[in-house]
């Protein structure tokens, strides 16, 4: 397994998240293919939104689960419908990935690291965005 850079007696981040994306690759997808085959409808009572159950507004993560679940089916419009968050997080681990493997493997741009915060100003923006879609659909009473 490859060392993680120290630069000025630091670690870099997008060298710690690229060891920890690695590591946790084969643990998620192992998780989403069981979640998918032993099916939502067996373990949804775990999953509830205390949010919404206590205030009846859908919170930002609301649909999470559900579009986990059905992205790992392989029916990505539905995860994108119940949340866009999902796909989302799946195409900046892609992206991430491939942009810190072809660094770390061809040399090219290694001095430069990476600025992990696009990554998670990118995710808030989607979250936030479809958490007003679902609140304007709450009030016209297009979303239960």
């Amino acid at each position: 397994m490859g060392s993680i850079t120290k630069t000025d007696g630091r670690h870099r981040v997008d060298d710690i998240f690229y060891m920890i994306g690695k590591i946790s690759f084969f643990p998620v997808c192992l998780f989403g293919i069981w979640f998918a085959v032993n099916g939502y409808e067996n373990y949804s009572g775990l999953f509830e939104c205390t949010f919404r159950k206590m205030s009846g507004i859908p919170c930002p993560g609301c649909g999470g689960t559900r579009a986990f679940f059905h992205f790992f089916r392989g029916e990505f419009w539905e995860s994108i419908r119940l949340n866009p968050a999902v796909v989302c997080g799946v195409a900046e681990y892609i992206h991430f990935m491939s942009l810190s493997f072809y660094k770390k493997h061809t040399g090219k741009g290694r001095e430069k690291e990476i600025p992990i915060q696009i990554y998670l100003y990118i995710m808030l923006a989607v979250l936030l965005i479809q958490w007003i879609v679902k609140l304007v659909l709450l009030v016209r009473g297009e979303l239960r």
